[in-house]
């Protein structure tokens, strides 16, 4: 578990600071956009569609974030009614279920990613597949998360057992 822990904590480092730059570069390309339409009155035809690829980026790893910090929407009505043994084997079912959609999302992502990778952006020469690429990154990131979280719920389990 602590080789995995530092893993996830060396791609959450990775995945903070890609959301870092894609949200600055979102600033910098829409400040273009307004400089070059306002200001010169020569708009830019790619910076819209270049500020909405970032941003979806930007979605995807805030999303990977947030999932890393416990962050995301959780229903806990159910949790905090239930018996210490019944909401440890809830927390890790919802787990391997987390686990499974994220690592059917990077496999499915994988495949879309492949199939685009000659299909190119309207006003920028960029493959689809770059675009696409951020849910199957993404959700790989969350997977390994979530066996961390795994491996938490089952280890904290059995030391409340004891």
């Amino acid at each position: 578990m602590p080789a995995l822990r530092r893993f996830n904590a060396s791609l959450d480092r990775c995945v903070s600071a890609a959301a870092v730059a894609c949200f600055a570069a979102i600033f910098a390309v829409v400040l273009v956009q307004i400089v070059f339409r306002y200001v010169l009155k020569a708009p830019l035809v790619w910076t819209e569609e270049a500020a909405r690829y970032l941003y979806i980026w930007t979605c995807y790893l805030g999303g990977a974030m947030a999932y890393r910090r416990g962050q995301h929407i959780v229903i806990e009505v159910l949790l905090k009614r239930v018996f210490l043994r019944a909401a440890t084997a809830a927390r890790v079912a919802g787990q391997l279920l987390a686990g499974a959609f994220f690592l059917t999302l990077t496999v499915q992502g994988a495949r879309l990613v492949m199939r685009t990778g000659s299909v190119l952006a309207i006003t920028l020469p960029l493959a689809w597949s770059v675009i696409y690429a951020a849910a199957p990154l993404t959700a790989a990131v969350m997977f390994f998360q979530t066996l961390e979280m795994l491996g938490d719920a089952l280890i904290g389990s059995r030391r409340r057992e004891r």
